[in-house]
C-alpha cells in the first residue's frame, strides 16, 4: 500500500503541538492520574487555599474551621467540607475571648497544673508570622497532630496504651532531640509538656516548611496527640495506614481543650483548629493525622471545660 504524507506549515504544526497537549491535559484530569494538579491543591481541596497576603485560608473564621475540620481517613483521604461544627465551636470560632484570665489560673491551680506544661505563661502573647515580626499577624490557627508512633506494623496494639507503663507515655521522651517537632505533646493520661513555648515560632507541616516558608513562622500553634498506628495488610509495606479506634482518650481530648483555651485567652480571640492532613491537603507526601478524632466529644470536652471553670 502507497504511503501518503500530509505536508504542514509551520503553522499547523504549532497548532497540532497545541492540540496534542490539550489531549494529554484533558486526560490526565478526567483520568486523575495521581499526583497531578494544576496548582498546589486539587480540585477537591481548593476551598482550603491558603491567600498568603492575608495570612489566613479563605472565608471567615468559621468557614475556615469547617473546611480545616474536615475528617481525615486512612492514606489521608479527606471527608467533605463540615456543614456544622459542634455549637461551642461555631459560637465562638474568631469571636472575643470571654473567659478571664484570674478564673484560668484559678482553675489551673485547682487542678495543679503547670502553665509551663500548657504552652506558657498566660500573661505572654502568642508567636506572630514571619518569625515573630511584630508587625505581623498574631498566631491563629492551632494545628492538630498524631504522632503515628510507633508502628507496630502486623501486630495487633498492646492492651496498655492507655495506661502509665505504657512507654510511649512517658512525656520526657517527647521532650528531648528529633521528637521535638511541636509546641506541645499530649499522652493518653491527658498529661501534657511543651517543647516550645507558645509565643516561640515555629513550623510543622509542608504548607509551612516547603510552600509558604519563613513567612508562616509562628503563624500556626502545633499540638501533638500521642497515638501509636499499625499496618495495613493490603497496602505498602511497612505502612503506617491503621490507628486505634477510638483513636484518642477522653483525658487527652480534654487536655487539648484545655491547651486551645488557653492559646485562644493568649490571642484575645478563639483560635481557628486545623487537622494536619487538611492544611497539607493536595501536597506531596502529605501526612494523614490525625486519625478517628472525635470533633464532637472533642466539642463536648470544651463545653463542659468553658462551664466548669465559669462556675469555680
Amino acid at each position: 500500500m502507497k504511503k501518503t504524507f500530509t505536508k504542514f506549515s509551520a503553522g499547523n504544526e504549532i497548532l497540532a503541538i497545541c492540540y496534542c497537549l490539550y489531549l494529554t491535559l484533558l486526560i490526565l484530569l478526567v483520568c486523575q492520574v495521581p499526583g497531578f494538579s494544576f496548582s498546589m491543591y486539587s480540585e477537591v481541596d481548593s476551598s482550603c487555599q491558603f491567600v498568603d497576603t492575608l495570612y489566613r485560608f479563605i472565608g471567615n473564621p468559621v468557614e475556615q474551621a469547617k473546611c480545616l475540620l474536615r475528617p481525615v481517613r486512612p492514606y489521608g483521604n479527606l471527608g467533605d467540607k463540615l456543614e456544622m461544627l459542634p455549637e461551642v465551636l461555631e459560637k465562638n470560632i474568631g469571636q472575643p475571648f470571654h473567659l478571664s484570665r484570674s478564673q484560668i489560673e484559678k482553675y489551673l491551680r485547682q487542678k495543679s497544673i503547670q502553665m509551663s506544661d500548657i504552652g506558657g505563661p498566660l500573661s505572654q502573647p502568642l508567636s506572630r508570622a514571619n518569625d515573630n515580626n511584630e508587625k505581623s499577624a498574631a498566631a491563629g490557627y492551632l494545628v492538630i497532630h498524631d504522632t503515628s508512633t510507633p508502628n507496630y506494623q502486623y501486630e495487633a496494639f498492646p492492651e496498655n496504651i492507655n495506661a502509665p507503663d505504657w512507654k510511649y507515655n512517658d512525656l520526657q521522651s517527647w521532650k528531648q532531640g528529633n521528637q521535638s517537632k511541636a509546641h506541645i505533646f499530649i499522652n493518653r493520661l491527658g498529661e501534657s509538656v511543651t517543647t516550645f513555648d507558645f509565643k516561640d515560632a515555629w513550623r510543622a507541616t509542608k504548607l509551612e516548611v516547603q510552600i509558604l516558608r519563613i513567612k508562616s513562622k509562628g503563624l500556626f500553634l502545633h499540638v501533638e496527640l500521642i497515638q501509636p498506628r499499625r499496618s495495613d495488610p493490603s497496602g505498602p509495606n511497612g505502612n503506617d495506614a491503621i490507628a486505634p479506634d477510638p483513636g484518642f482518650t477522653s483525658p487527652q481530648l480534654k487536655r487539648l481543650a484545655l491547651i486551645y483555651l488557653v492559646a485562644s485567652l493568649r490571642r484575645g480571640e478563639w483560635l481557628i483548629p486545623a487537622y494536619h492532613a487538611v492544611v497539607d491537603a493536595g501536597i506531596p507526601g502529605a501526612h494523614d493525622d490525625p486519625q478517628h478524632f472525635d470533633l464532637i466529644q472533642w466539642g463536648n470536652l470544651l463545653e463542659d471545660l468553658i462551664g466548669e471553670i465559669q462556675n469555680l
